[in-house]
Order: structure tokens, then sequence, then C-alpha cells
């Protein structure tokens, strides 16, 4: 509503004034030799673009995260677990004859 408002009190102000509406028109580069004393620049890029990567992952679902659980676990049981804390040593391998 405020939109329409706003709308048609900018074109009745129009109405009231043509000459200022024309005279921001003509204000404008037309030529060539009018817009070479803007030249375009282009903006500059800080950041660099990096795809879609700043979207942030969504939770698994209750589904996903079972089947993801049952995978782990069949993994886990697939490959045994190392011994932990147990150190074996190889018998020591010596050159020198033994004493009796």
């Amino acid at each position: 509503m405020y939109k329409i408002v706003l709308l048609f009190l900018c074109t009745l102000f129009m109405l009231f004034e043509p000459d200022a509406a024309q005279a921001a028109e003509a204000s404008l580069p037309t030529t060539e030799a009018e817009s070479s004393l803007y030249p375009k620049v282009p903006r500059p890029n800080y950041k660099r673009y990096r795809g879609n990567s700043r979207t942030k992952k969504k939770k698994f679902g209750y589904f996903r995260r079972r089947a993801a659980r049952r995978k782990a676990m069949r993994k886990r049981r697939a490959t045994p677990a190392p011994r932990k804390g147990v150190i074996s040593v190889d018998e020591p391998k010596g050159t020198m004859p033994k004493n009796n």
C-alpha cells in the first residue's frame, strides 16, 4: 500500500515540475567524449570466490545416522583392534660366542 502511495506522489510531483525532471535526464553523459570523463573502473575483488563452500552442512536425519553407525560398527569388527601396552622384542642376534 505504501509503495503505491509513494509511486503516486512521485508521479504527481513530476507533473508539477516537468522541467526539473527533464533537467536531471539531460545531465547524464550522452556522447563518447562526455562518457570518457568517467571511465569504468572494475570493482575490487578482495575475497576469492570459494564456490558454495560457505553453506553449512546439515545434520544427517535419523535413518542416515543409523546407516552410518551400522557401517562404522561393521568396519570396526572387520579390522581387529591393535594390542595396547604390549611390546614384543625379537631375541638379540649377536656374533660373540656363548660362554659355557
